[in-house]
């Protein structure tokens, strides 16, 4: 679940925009961005020798799912159960001062129901990646960032973009990307 380097370039590049369209007004203030989906499947077929589920989607399509060893309870699963599944994903940003990063720390957070009980269990994991300003053209309203790697970005801001004229080289664009999923095998 870890954001991939490639897919980190490209969100921090979408940083300027998604921190700077926001309505910000005042220098240390955020925004979070956020969306979950939730997504239940009808277990219609197992075979456990091989690990697999055939699970039927809202759309009354099957999918076949292999299960890994780490779903301990997999024997517990039975044809007709239903296998739920949400996710979760935010992103927090905000303009603070060089090497300035939100409150809490980065990290995994995973559990498991006891052995025995009907499968579940949950991932949580974030990221805090910050981007420096090194220049401002207020005639062009663009701004450039320079990202972890040492890349530079450089990004138009619209006009409408009120937090564009506090922004200051030195600045730090902050971003905390927290990916959350939980599977649970449910009795109908």
């Amino acid at each position: 679940m870890r954001i991939k380097s490639s897919l980190l370039s490209i969100a921090l590049s979408l940083i300027v925009f998604l921190v700077l369209q926001s309505p910000m007004q005042a220098r240390g203030e955020g925004v979070e961005l956020s969306d979950g989906v939730v997504i239940t499947a009808k277990v219609v077929h197992i075979d456990y020798i091989d690990r697999e589920l055939g699970l039927l989607g809202p759309e009354g399509n099957v999918v076949y799912v292999e299960v890994g060893k780490e779903a301990r309870n997999f024997d517990q699963i039975r044809v007709g159960d239903m296998l739920k599944v949400t996710y979760y994903e935010s992103i927090a940003l905000f303009i603070g001062k060089s090497g300035e990063m939100p409150a809490s720390s980065s990290g995994v957070v995973a559990a498991r129901s006891p052995k025995g009980d009907l499968p579940a269990g949950f991932v949580v994991e974030t990221d805090d990646v910050a981007a420096d300003v090194t220049a401002i053209d207020r005639e062009k309203r663009t701004v450039t960032l320079e990202l972890p790697a040492g890349e530079m970005v450089t990004k138009k801001v619209d006009p409408a973009v009120q937090a564009f004229d506090t922004l200051q080289v030195g600045d730090s664009v902050n971003v905390r990307y927290t990916e959350a999923i939980a599977i649970s095998v449910e009795r109908p």
